[in-house]
């Protein structure tokens, strides 16, 4: 900390402002723990700075902060930002609630206030405590998790549609960082460092992390249970997670792994939830279809496949050369196996594990133009084959040729497309 002095009282004044218990970082900047609805009194709903028709019935110190705000931060309307505090407020609403025991965390709020804060020394239990004053006409801005604090407005717009009460949210304790004391300069030179500068997690270590997401917890547990035959050709049998990357985005070519986490991860899905299921593979999964249980998924899904995986094992350890392992071809095979799954609402179409592996017996998984040209990728200028194409573009009619025998493209992933 730097050296200053801090004067020492016996008793607090309370005309100078809210007492409140720091810690002091430095000079201008110190942490504490406030209810949200008393920050809420400091940092005013930030909807309401972008709405310049409502500033003519703002005092001069709220259109002061507004015009703070607008310098500092980013814009709410029509950007991802609105979404987030949506889905950020049902977060908040679990954690309130404690839907999330401990499974939960949200960053402190980064508050900056223009002008130097009062700081004193009282005595505490444990020894000298500091204290810092907060008039109680002190407003501010912040600097980091403004999302967070439009997600606790977004609740108390209607507390009762999360099964909760205004007092609830504003009495929630909440972390804050104060920085006090520093120019508008400053204050943005923070909102860049912390909002640019961090590292973003890949896709594979984002979902890895997230075990209250069903699908994820369920890939996950697949990882232990299912073993295949290892990449080194001895017959012995390996956990499933020895040949799935759990940090990779993406493959190298000399990479011994089979697949990525979030490959397998949408193979789960689109096992859970059939063809509806490419457009929720890059999501979170909170609920399960009717008649579907984490415990039954889990099942279902290691059986087939375990067959699959062990039936296959020559392409998988090839993939560099078969399409069995890509994006878009192993989420098509989970919607594929969806027809084998219990809680499957398909009749007419439903499959055995037995028959779901029979009629894959004949396809042919070499990455060739021959067989998955215009299915799973397509021809290059030079005469390559291209895996092009997500789980999104590819994974439908990748599902048709796999599994519909009515459709052109059965024959071609089995017999060859017809000139070419």
């Amino acid at each position: 900390m730097d050296n200053q002095t801090v004067q020492y009282v016996t008793e607090l004044d309370r005309g100078l402002g809210d007492p409140i218990r720091i810690l002091q970082l430095s000079q201008t900047r110190l942490m504490t723990t406030m209810p949200w609805g008393q920050l809420s009194r400091i940092v005013p709903d930030p909807r309401r700075a972008e709405q310049p028709q409502a500033f003519k019935y703002l005092s001069a110190g709220e259109r002061e902060q507004a015009e703070a705000r607008n310098e500092v931060q980013r814009s709410i309307k029509s950007t991802k930002k609105a979404q987030n505090a949506k889905n950020y407020a049902k977060y908040l609403a679990e954690v309130i609630l404690g839907e999330r025991d401990e499974r939960w965390a949200t960053p402190p709020f980064a508050l900056w206030i223009p002008h130097p804060l009062q700081t004193v020394q009282a005595q505490g239990l444990l020894g000298p405590d500091t204290i810092a004053y907060l008039p109680y006409d002190s407003t501010g801005v912040l600097m980091d998790a403004e999302t967070q604090h439009l997600a606790h407005f977004i609740l108390r717009d209607d507390p009762a549609a999360y099964d909760l009460t205004a007092q609830q949210i504003n009495a929630r304790l909440v972390g804050v960082e104060v920085y006090h004391g520093i120019d508008l300069v400053a204050a943005r030179q923070i909102f860049h460092d912390r909002n640019l500068l961090g590292v973003i997690p890949n896709k594979n270590v984002a979902l890895t992390s997230d075990s209250s997401n069903v699908a994820t917890s369920i890939t996950l547990d697949l990882l232990k249970s299912v073993q295949v035959p290892a990449p080194s050709g001895t017959g012995e049998l390996v956990p499933l997670g020895n040949v799935v990357s759990v940090r990779q985005r993406q493959l190298k070519a000399a990479d011994t792994e089979w697949m990525t986490l979030s490959t397998l991860r949408s193979f789960v899905i689109t096992a859970i939830f059939g063809r509806a299921g490419f457009e929720k593979t890059s999501g979170p999964i909170s609920e399960l279809p009717d008649d579907c249980t984490r415990e039954t998924a889990t099942e279902e899904i290691h059986h087939l496949l375990g067959r699959l995986l062990s039936t296959f094992s020559s392409s998988f350890i090839d993939r560099n050369n078969t399409v069995i392992a890509s994006p878009a071809v192993f989420a098509a095979l989970g919607a594929v196996a969806h027809r084998a799954m219990p809680w499957s609402k398909t009749e007419f179409d439903a499959l055995t594990t037995d028959e779901f592996m029979r009629l894959l017996a004949d396809v042919k998984w070499t990455r060739d133009p021959q067989y998955w040209e215009g299915t799973a990728g397509k021809q290059t200028a030079t005469g390559a084959f291209s895996l092009a194409g997500g789980v999104k573009d590819n994974g439908s009619k990748t599902a048709g040729a796999l599994g519909d025998p009515s459709s052109p493209r059965f024959q071609w992933i089995r017999y060859g497309r017809p000139n070419l």
